[in-house]
């Protein structure tokens, strides 16, 4: 999918996209530079998109991991599908429903593009809240946005909460790093 693609994609379903171009290189790495490379994990993606994201944990990722994507809109799901790696499950369902497809306490990192902005609150809390059940005690919930507007609500729910900042994406965007354990 190109750039004109994914914005065409991304205007006709914005609230469930939130933005309006891909998420930058730069971001890209900052978002996911946590993560190490040198053991297998059990990585989910919310709102894979088009892939960008996808793409770079799969560059990362040990090649004993696993990535399980939850994505709702069904062009996202068919770009993500031809993505040829064993590694990969697409599940197009939505992110409310992490712990009906993923048992507590079993995932090291849970990588969020999600618009939680532009999610209804209660929906909001339960994608967060159930993030943060199936995390391993030592797993990370890495989210960006393009403003702090939800860091009250991941500040209630993990203890340790970091958070950097990019220019060097459309719009600039915040990264979120939460823990259960010490950042």
């Amino acid at each position: 999918m190109n750039n004109w693609n994914f914005f065409r994609e991304a205007v006709k379903n914005f609230r469930s996209t939130g933005a309006i171009a891909r998420a930058s290189p730069v971001l890209i790495k900052r978002l996911i530079s946590a993560i190490p490379s040198d053991a297998p994990l059990n990585v989910v993606e919310l709102g894979p998109g088009e892939g960008c994201i996808t793409r770079a944990l799969l560059e990362r990722l040990h090649p004993r991991s696993r990535l399980t994507a939850f994505e709702i809109n069904p062009a996202f799901v068919r770009r993500l599908q031809v993505i040829n790696d064993p590694r990969l499950q697409v599940l197009p369902i939505g992110a409310d429903r992490l712990t009906d497809h993923l048992p507590v306490g079993s995932v090291d990192f849970v990588v969020s593009s999600l618009p939680l902005s532009m999610i209804d609150q209660q929906v909001k809390e339960r994608i967060v809240a159930q993030s943060r059940r199936v995390l391993a005690p030592n797993g990370q919930f890495l989210q960006y946005q393009y403003a702090l507007q939800d860091y009250g609500l991941l500040k209630d729910t993990f203890p340790n909460v970091s958070v950097s900042f990019t220019l060097a994406n459309l719009p600039p965007a915040f990264v979120y790093s939460c823990s259960l354990g010490l950042l």
